[in-house]
């Protein structure tokens, strides 16, 4: 096989990758269910889930540490998808 042919596939195979993680869709909770964040493989936030009961609180801080908790956790866990099909990936080459 050339180059330019194993190049293509490669290619097409980062090509397909995207389009997965496109649709991959990660949830995160912190404090205990009371937060909820929602991500997806491109790294968007989708939604963020808010219990009442913190709604009510006057601890504005907590609740602006939980979301962002949430979020990175998701993204951490976008990264960790992404890395494990990069990988399966490459060894299909």
């Amino acid at each position: 096989m050339g180059l330019f042919e194993q190049i293509g596939q490669i290619q097409e195979k980062m090509k397909d990758l995207q389009r997965q993680l496109a649709q991959l869709s990660i949830t995160k909770e912190t404090g205990a269910g009371l937060v909820k964040a929602t991500v997806n493989g491109n790294k968007q936030v989708l939604s963020v889930s808010i219990d009442d009961t913190l709604l009510h609180a006057k601890d504005r801080a907590m609740l602006q540490d939980l979301i962002v908790a949430a979020v990175n956790a998701a993204l951490e866990e976008v990264d960790q998808h992404t890395k494990e099909a990069i990988q399966k990936n490459a060894i299909n080459l």
